[in-house]
């Protein structure tokens, strides 16, 4: 009886190291995720920024010198914010400060847009208080990463970006006339961006829903549900 017992016990000991190291296996997997996922939609952005406004200021250096230098300020911004994010994110592993107002920041993001090779357009209606900060922040990051897939590997000629804040939910639609893609392909590649997007928007409960076709555009609809504020123990 006691070796019975003591074989049980054994056996229930292995389980349940099993199971606390498929437990840590995952813990780890889903922080490289996550880091993989701030490294690409925070410094990777910035480099982009600061990449494309370098090289239009030598376009214009020679036919425009006032407006290269103000390239230049753009992209001098935009190394400034690399080297923030990354301080934060190296500091302690931890996501960005929020970004505050959705609107003022999707405003800056497409001022560093080149508005002689895209028309942009912006519409965002509701409260945004009624989003909390970490709503707004990830719906920040996962629009504006559309965006700049749009503008940087779709060869759009036009954007349009609606946001529409609700009590109930936060909804995003990124539409273009680029080149577009086929979704299967970006699925099998597995590019960081789509994959940044769709989770992000996982971790708040919601989803990002992504139609599109060879040189037929794209549109990505983001839905994010809202808790209400007056929910609570008399809430109806």
């Amino acid at each position: 009886m006691e070796e019975s017992l003591s074989r049980r016990v054994r056996e229930a000991s292995e389980t349940y190291h099993g199971f606390l190291l498929n437990q840590v296996h995952q813990a780890q997997e889903d922080e490289r995720r996550r880091i993989a996922r701030e490294l690409h939609d925070r410094i990777g952005h910035g480099m982009s920024v600061a990449h494309q406004q370098l090289a239009l200021a030598e376009a214009y250096h020679a036919t425009d010198p006032a407006r290269a230098l103000a390239k230049i300020a753009i992209a001098q911004q935009a190394v400034q914010e690399i080297m923030e994010n990354l301080r934060q994110i190296t500091s302690e592993l931890h996501p960005a400060t929020s970004v505050g107002s959705l609107e003022k920041s999707l405003l800056a993001f497409l001022e560093t847009v080149d508005s002689d090779r895209a028309c942009v357009g912006l519409d965002v209606n509701g409260d945004e208080s009624w989003a909390d900060p970490r709503c707004i922040d990830q719906a920040f990051l996962i629009v504006r990463e559309a965006a700049r897939n749009a503008l940087s590997h779709a060869g759009a000629a036009t954007l349009f970006i609606r946001v529409d804040i609700a009590p109930h939910a936060l909804i995003a639609s990124v539409l273009d006339d680029g080149r577009g893609f086929d979704l299967v392909t970006a699925r099998k590649h597995g590019g960081v961006g789509l994959a940044s997007m769709q989770e992000r928007a996982a971790l708040l409960g919601g989803r990002v829903t992504i139609s599109s076709k060879p040189r037929g555009g794209c549109l990505v609809e983001l839905f994010i549900p809202l808790k209400r504020q007056s929910d609570g123990p008399d809430g109806g």
